[in-house]
């Protein structure tokens, strides 16, 4: 996560930028201040990066009180998550082509399904699905407006979502907060709507699930990575 992090800042960097020292005169950043509202799109690719941890029988937790090595299995899963929501927000301008946009989006409370997990034994036929809902986010976004009505922006904000395990399992699992990064290109026209696209990646924190499979003592932990790609469209008053 840290190189897709560090990519994605040194090419906001380098654009933001080459366009700082190519900004033509018709450029404005009055264009874009004020109040918005938009509703938005988008298409989440999760990876989640963990472990499985089984004691063997009669073990605790710990991994003592049994005969059975304590078993750990790591892997990625993942899949595909669409989203749909609204956004609200203000861009506040600092200079003649330079405004800075601050702005809440909530991805709607739509349960969606991430991944399956299980415990890591391969017979244990464990059925079990990590489930995904009410995704939001704050974030600011620094941007360089290019011609009266576009603009790029970097963007980085701090993004929150609930998970929940549905199937054979006996605890749930926690909540989650994440940090964002994206990059983007915002176009208005003359009576107000825009339109939006950009494409980043939230790293979120570890969560741990317990009971998978029955076994009170198993536990599944994961580091989630969403990639997304993101339309929105909304009008600025």
């Amino acid at each position: 996560m840290k190189a897709l992090r560090t990519k994605i800042c040194t090419y906001a960097i380098a654009l933001l930028a080459s366009i700082g020292f190519a900004t033509p005169t018709l450029a404005g950043s009055s264009d874009f201040s004020g109040i918005f509202i938009a509703g938005h799109a988008e298409l989440n690719v999760v990876a989640i990066d963990g472990s499985s941890t089984t004691p063997g029988q009669g073990e605790t937790s710990a991994g003592t009180g049994g005969s059975d090595n304590t078993e750990t299995t790591q892997g990625t899963i993942g899949g595909f998550a669409p989203t749909a929501g609204y956004e609200l927000g203000f861009n506040l301008p600092l200079g003649d082509t330079f405004f800075i946009t601050v702005g809440y989006a909530d991805g709607g409370g739509k349960s969606a399904a991430i991944a399956k997990v299980d415990d890591g034994a391969p017979t244990s036929g464990t059925d079990v699905s990590l489930h995904a809902s009410n995704p939001s986010w704050w974030y600011i976004a620094p941007a360089i407006s290019i011609f009266d009505n576009s603009a790029v922006y970097f963007k980085w904000g701090q993004a929150h979502a609930d998970l929940k395990a549905i199937g054979d399992v006996i605890g749930g699992p926690n909540n989650i907060e994440g940090d964002l990064w994206g990059i983007g290109t915002t176009s208005i026209a003359s009576n107000g709507l825009f339109i939006k696209t950009e494409a980043g990646a939230i790293q979120y924190d570890q969560f741990k699930i317990t009971g998978i499979g029955g076994n009170a003592s198993s536990i599944v932990e994961g580091n989630p990575l969403v990639g997304y790609g993101h339309v929105s469209i909304g009008y600025k008053f």
